[in-house]
């Protein structure tokens, strides 16, 4: 999570996602991008895999930003049993995403370095994870503990993907964890948070792709068309 960044350039560049693993490993490891939910985990999984634990995909639903109504199933993560006990791994949140995995079946707050965070039940949509922010609960994202169909998950990247109320399709958001917090872009700005934050705004395209290289090590490698729907989405 300390390397591998959490961006959605892709779908700003409308440059089409692919989620079959051999696709994601050249894109995230080989040309050093990063992806958001369906692409970070799907790999994530394949890794997981090779190292011998069983992942099974759950999809969640993202509550940041109170929604009014329910949103769609449009977070992917993973649970892994290890003997009698189940955990739920996710390095595709993004945000305060918890940097730890989180147990399931006791309600216990963790300390995962960057504040507490736990999992309830939710009575509605299966199980909520929260964050406490400024001593408040909040909500995170639910999930249902079910294994997600393939077909769901494609669905839903689609929707993530493809549709005009897409919160990844409003503009340029890339984050980055690090050792005491994280560095994020979006909406022109460049916010470093650790001990303190910093912020400073970052305006115009060349500017905005030097950001990318310089504090993400992202190279877009853009065609003619996907500059400029990435300039369409510059502040």
């Amino acid at each position: 999570m300390r390397h591998v960044p959490f961006e959605n350039l892709d779908v700003i560049m409308r440059r089409p996602l692919n989620l079959l693993p051999d696709s994601l490993f050249d894109k995230i490891v080989m040309q050093k991008r990063g992806g958001y939910c369906f692409e970070l985990n799907t790999l994530y999984a394949a890794l997981l895999r090779a190292l011998g634990f069983n992942p099974v995909p759950m999809l969640g639903r993202v509550w940041l930003r109170d929604p009014e109504e329910t949103p769609p199933r449009t977070h992917l993560m993973h649970r892994i049993s290890i003997g009698d006990e189940t955990w739920v791994t996710d390095v595709g949140f993004g945000g305060r995403a918890s940097r730890i995995p989180l147990k399931m079946g006791t309600e216990t707050a963790l300390d995962d370095g960057d504040g507490r965070i736990r999992i309830i039940p939710e009575d509605s949509f299966g199980f909520m994870v929260q964050r406490e922010q400024d001593g408040m609960w909040s909500n995170q994202y639910s999930f249902e503990p079910t294994a997600a169909p393939l077909a769901d998950i494609l669905c839903g990247n689609h929707w993530t993907e493809s549709h005009p109320d897409s919160h990844f399709r409003q503009g340029i958001g890339v984050g980055l964890f690090t050792t005491e917090g994280r560095t994020s872009f979006y909406g022109g700005m460049l916010t470093h948070r650790g001990r303190g934050t910093q912020t400073v705004q970052v305006l115009g395209l060349d500017a905005t792709l030097k950001c990318l290289r310089d504090e993400f090590g992202i190279e877009l490698n853009a065609d003619d068309k996907e500059t400029a729907n990435i300039a369409a989405a510059v502040i």
